[in-house]
């Protein structure tokens, strides 16, 4: 600790031989140089201006973004419009077919039943 306290105790010495200015001195250029500083800042005016662009342009993508996403969900729903009545379609057209194959599967037993019968005579056996 006594050896933190001695070079401590340097630092600040040889601080206060080096310092190009007194305190006084320091302070009276920090301030001139803040106000300097200030002069390149933008009035009040030009932020409230620059502010309201940039909301309006945001206003306007927001509306212009809402837009677009009605845009496409109205076309989703017609596209899911339009495919739901192609199943539907297709599902009358599935249904139509296999009537007409079960129709024609009973056409043709029925016909085969027939011929089968009628091609089969009984045989008179003759004694």
């Amino acid at each position: 600790m006594n050896n933190f306290l001695k070079g401590v105790l340097f630092g600040v010495g040889i601080g206060l031989l080096v310092a190009p200015m007194r305190g006084e001195e320091m302070r009276r250029r920090l301030k001139e140089r803040v106000s300097e500083f200030q002069g390149y800042l933008p009035e009040n005016e030009q932020v409230n201006l620059y502010t309201q662009r940039v909301t309006d342009r945001v206003s306007q993508t927001a509306g212009s973004l809402k837009g677009y996403a009605q845009q496409a969900a109205s076309t989703v729903k017609s596209t899911a419009s339009s495919l739901s009545g192609t199943a539907k379609d297709a599902a009358s057209e599935v249904k139509d077919a296999s009537q007409d194959v079960a129709n024609t599967t009973k056409q043709a037993a029925k016909s085969t039943q027939t011929n089968t019968t009628n091609t089969t005579t009984p045989y008179s056996t003759t004694q």
